[in-house]
């Protein structure tokens, strides 16, 4: 903080793991909140009381259907007992054409790969089957020799999963099968089959009766024990959703370097045990009676009550006197957050520590225990200073100029350390809640040492060390303000760092270069627009500075043409004569050109002045499409910030090369499909939408084609 006090922090989750737990559950990224009961009795009961009627076919232990999601937001369902799959549309839910209408010998697992290709298990004949979806055909019938089980999507190829024997087999459109990762069952479990497969490769494996099941590696290293689960599903952020029985929520883990964090489970209302996946709009959905739905919020019953102990925190110097404690907390109403403290000057070895209990969830291995600094006597910790509670601080953050994000739920919460002089300090953090609702804690600081008052006060307010801590406490409001205040004079030169300044002062900072922001730029752009404003300014009016200030705005680079350099090129015109109309210009159009025939060098009739036609005149070609907002965001860059002599207009090369439009090789078009196109399928796709004709593959190229090697599309 500054030169006479610093602060000692417990904000990472190395840090929180280090800690004493009781009835708390680790936070993604680190701090703690109350844990959870395994499974909420509410939201069975909910769930059992809102779901349809259950279909017979859906009640057995093992129904294995699957589930999958298309570029086009249709649903692809498997029907197991029918020998089908079905085709629906999301999130509406009405019935669509289906690519398999019947004859499917058990499918099972589905997937699609990121050129739309449906990978389908049917179990009972031991094949894959392969459809082009673009296409609407039938690649092929994959012979595995085994009984699959599953599939899924894994590095643009398809995973399969064999049931017996057990393996794992890569198929990527018309080529494979491939062998996969090397395939171990768990040891110790008793005889288990492969049921699942998820990217990573997670395996879910069950017991032939469906009652127990575990996640593994591949390696057959056990990840978790899950009584009861049915499929499981991973995005490419890392969070592994693993369904249980019906009528029983969904449980949540996020990837966190080599652990596991576990969210709160969602409720999974109407559940029919078959198969669960990720929509396009990143939502957990799964197969019903009924159809498809997604899951709702957390069904998580939280215990009431629950407390961290601290590790030795060390100031450094004995007899310190602590100043303040700074939390970052989400304390929702009927919720409580309280503090106890403990000092000590005692260096001997402490005989009776308590002992350092991981969370009840989301723990994992500590690395390094040994160094993990002593935790408070078990003896001495009944006698903590406390319960202390806490204050929220209405100006934020107690770092100077920092302020809280908007959408950042954890607020700073200040409380005075009321315990004699110390150099070493444990905190008690006590959090109180309700089954639906606890507390969360993401971060503790402390000062060290407290505020120097005292000193220059008469000493016969502090002879008594009970005086002295009473007027230590009652000074420490005021004095932190100050302090406050103190810091924010010193660091003042923030204010002028337009990377560092809070975003309320910007806009005045911006002011001190006669610039006045738009508050439709994004908050980055504006920044690094007033770090570059005298800059831009010395330039102004100028093709490089115009050029720079969309660039920052956009987010790439954008190119500007000057109408004078096209006077030599040939006119993108087939047909006008010389009395003619003129060449169209950037984003103009062929229809206004004339007839088929010659070219016309240049574009313009005899006699007419290519001065009054191109000088003073450019286009800028911006590399996306933009909305209606950002356009009109350009349009008034190129009000404000040209010269106001020159005429400038707007062509976005986003949508592509247009026949019509713009179509000059080399400065207004690009060889190949930008993200935004989908290959365009026959009697779906209309003239002039965003569409690609044929499947992306390997071609040639200028200078190395072969004859007869050449694929088109």
């Amino acid at each position: 903080m500054d030169g006479d006090r610093s602060l000692s922090l417990i904000v990472d989750a190395d840090q929180w793991l280090r800690c004493a737990h009781d009835n708390t559950a680790l936070l993604d990224g680190g701090g703690v909140t109350l844990t959870w009961l395994e499974h909420s009795e509410r939201a069975l009961e909910c769930a059992k009381s809102t779901a349809p009627p259950a279909d017979p076919e859906c009640t057995r232990a093992d129904r294995s259907g699957g589930l999958a999601f298309d570029r086009w937001c249709r649903a692809y369902v498997s029907r197991p007992e029918r020998g089908r799959v079905d085709v629906t549309t999301w999130p509406a839910g009405e019935l669509a054409t289906s690519p398999c209408p019947g004859g499917l010998r058990h499918p099972t697992g589905l997937v699609i790969d990121r050129r739309q290709r449906l990978y389908i298990v049917e179990a009972g004949a031991g094949v894959v089957t392969v459809v082009d979806l673009v296409a609407q055909r039938l690649l092929r019938k994959v012979d595995l020799c085994g009984r699959p089980a599953d599939v899924a999507a894994d590095c643009g190829r398809a995973l399969v999963l064999l049931r017996d024997p057990a393996r794992l087999v890569w198929i990527d459109g018309r080529r494979g099968p491939l062998s996969g990762p090397s395939l171990t069952a768990p040891c110790g479990y008793g005889r288990l089959l492969a049921h699942r497969v998820a990217p990573g490769p997670l395996v879910l494996w069950r017991r032939p009766g469906g009652e127990y099941a575990v996640i593994a590696r591949a390696d057959g290293t056990v990840v978790f024990e899950t009584p009861g689960a049915t499929d499981i599903a991973m995005n490419m952020s890392g969070l592994l959703v693993i369904a249980q029985r019906p009528g029983e929520p969904f449980r949540r883990y996020q990837q966190r370097g080599g652990g596991w964090v576990e969210l709160e489970p969602v409720a999974a209302v109407g559940y029919d045990g078959g198969a669960i996946a990720f929509a396009p709009d990143g939502r957990v959905t799964f197969t019903a009676s009924d159809g498809i739905r997604w899951t709702g919020l957390p069904t998580a019953k939280h215990v009431t009550d629950g407390s961290v102990v601290t590790y030795r925190l060390d100031s450094g110097q004995y007899r310190t006197i602590w100043g303040r404690a700074f939390l970052d907390a989400c304390i929702p109403p009927n919720t409580s957050v309280k503090l106890h403290f403990l000092t000590s000057d005692d260096d001997d070895e402490i005989l009776d520590p308590i002992e350092a209990t991981g969370p009840d969830r989301g723990g994992r291995a500590v690395p390094e225990p040994e160094v993990t600094p002593p935790m408070p006597s078990q003896l001495r910790l009944s006698d903590a200073h406390g319960p202390f509670g806490l204050y929220r601080r209405p100006t934020g953050r107690e770092r100077p100029w920092a302020q809280i994000p908007a959408d950042d739920p954890f607020e700073t919460y200040e409380a005075g350390l009321n315990a004699p002089p110390g150099r070493y300090l444990w905190l008690r953090v006590s959090l109180h809640g309700t089954a639906r609702v606890s507390p969360k804690v993401r971060a503790i600081r402390v000062e060290r040492p407290g505020h120097h008052l005292m000193k220059v006060l008469p000493k016969s307010w502090s002879r008594r060390d009970d005086a002295a801590s009473f007027m230590h406490r009652f000074l420490s409001p005021a004095e932190g303000m100050l302090h406050q205040l103190d810091q924010k004079s010193e660091l003042r030169a923030i204010l002028l760092d337009p990377n560092a300044t809070p975003k309320e002062t910007l806009a005045w900072l911006a002011s001190f270069a006669g610039l006045v922001l738009d508050r439709r730029w994004p908050e980055d752009a504006r920044r690094q627009l007033v770090a570059e404003a005298y800059t831009l300014f010395r330039w102004r009016g100028t093709k490089e500075s115009l050029q720079r200030i969309l660039e920052i705005y956009l987010g790439r680079t954008p190119v500007i043409v000057e109408d004078w350099q096209l006077r030599g090129l040939g006119g993108t015109v087939l047909g006008t004569t010389p009395e003619g109309l003129a060449a169209p210009n950037i984003g103009g159009a062929l229809r206004a050109a004339g007839t088929l025939g010659r070219f016309t060098i240049g574009g313009r009739k005899p006699d007419e002045n290519s001065y009054h036609l191109s000088a003073h005149r450019f286009t800028v070609l911006v590399p996306s499409v933009l909305s209606a907002e950002r356009r009109a965001v350009v349009q008034h860059i190129l009000d404000v910030h040209r010269p106001a002599h020159t005429m400038g207009s707007i062509c976005e090369l986003g949508i592509g090369m247009r026949v019509g439009t713009q179509i000059r090789i080399a400065i207004t078009t690009f060889v190949g499909p930008p993200s935004g196109f989908a290959p365009a399928i026959v009697g779906r796709a209309n003239i002039g939408d965003d569409g690609v004709v044929g499947v992306p593959a390997v071609g040639s190229r200028l200078g190395e084609g072969i004859a007869g090697s050449v694929r088109v599309g």
